[in-house]
């Protein structure tokens, strides 16, 4: 591929095979299936020779499904799907090629906290034997945080809840201190692993909002996920400054973490709110006053000594601030270094 090609589609990426790639450009016409081959050529993104099939979904973020499957009896991956119904080929296409690009960043490939792409293999359409790219992840046989959270990871004690939520907050620190907004963090797009020894760990998945930006004044889109979006972000700004975005990021990760510490809670298994069924219903109802809610369950939740009581609290009333103004970009690290030092 001739470097003049390559800058017809990517400013300023620095890919894991060394070509510099950055931002996308929007003529609609650049975003095709030869455009995409182009790119995980470019990228070094590997071609798997297994099939898909649609057995066991499980996951399911806000452009595509996560489906698991096993290749034999050693080995299973996850399938990324698009979704094809509500989209133009165009947005798929630029949908996959800013998530391989993204994904294919050498300090994502060797995060502990960030799904893997293991490579691409092929949907063929039974309308048009079309064939469309799946993206090849490694496998999770927990599922998404929702899922597990609220069915087999309900009993987890409020210990491992805060494991999850460091490990979610790692891979949202490292995205932002390499000029990448997510754009939709919420549990759906967060895989959960075990380890041998039984210990849970978090992976953050669906990079296909996310946006790495090249300098401050570059517009970022960011989608709406009710009820985990930042209040500023309810479909009357359509556009978003990095420092904006990043600012969203951190309420949705506060939002998140809430959700995560206190499902049982929000849930009506405890008597906060009988009136509300459902965790996300009751965020939803919560909306507005968040973090008061948020810094009152801190402090009912006896477990917690004196000293992590306030730092929860403390995090919430950064990230979780109605004026993004008030959210202080540093509020996860500060969250984290308190949770362990050693961090």
């Amino acid at each position: 591929m001739s470097s003049d090609y390559r800058a017809s589609y990517w400013l300023h990426w620095q890919s894991a095979s060394g070509a510099e790639i950055c931002e996308i450009e929007a003529d609609p016409e650049r975003f095709n299936f030869l455009s995409f081959l182009a790119t995980a050529q470019a990228l070094k993104v590997e071609f798997l020779p297994i099939a898909w099939d649609a057995s066991g979904a499980i996951g399911a973020g806000g452009t595509s499904m996560i489906h698991q499957t096993l290749v034999n009896l050693d080995t299973s991956f996850a399938f990324k799907t698009y979704r094809k119904r509500d989209k133009t080929e165009e947005q798929i296409f630029r949908t996959l090629i800013a998530e391989i690009t993204i994904l294919s960043q050498p300090f994502i490939q060797e995060h502990a906290n960030i799904v893997q792409l293991q490579g691409i293999c092929w949907d063929i359409s039974p309308d048009n034997d079309k064939p469309w790219p799946v993206l090849v992840f490694e496998k999770s046989h927990l599922g998404d945080l929702y899922h597990f959270a609220t069915n087999e990871g309900r009993n987890m004690t409020f210990e491992e809840r805060l494991t999850l939520c460091a490990d979610i907050g790692r891979a949202v620190i490292d995205v932002h201190s390499n000029h990448i907004v997510h754009g939709n963090l919420k549990p759906e797009n967060v895989l959960v692993f075990q380890d041998n020894a039984r210990r849970y760990s978090a992976r953050v998945i669906d990079f296909g909002y996310s946006t790495k930006y090249a300098d401050e004044d570059q517009p970022l889109i960011l989608p709406i996920s009710e009820p985990w979006n930042a209040p500023e972000n309810n479909g009357r700004v359509h556009q978003w400054t990095p420092r904006r975005a990043v600012k969203a990021d951190l309420f949705c990760f506060g939002v998140l973490c809430v959700w995560l510490m206190f499902e049982p809670r929000l849930c009506g298994t405890a008597a906060l709110s009988q009136s509300v069924e459902g965790s996300t219903a009751t965020l939803r109802w919560m909306k507005g006053k968040l973090l008061i809610y948020a810094q009152q369950l801190s402090k009912s939740e006896t477990a917690l000594g004196t000293n992590m009581m306030t730092t929860i609290s403390e995090f919430f009333g950064s990230s979780l601030s109605q004026d993004p103004e008030k959210r202080e970009i540093n509020c996860i690290e500060r969250f984290l270094f308190k949770l362990d030092p050693q961090w």
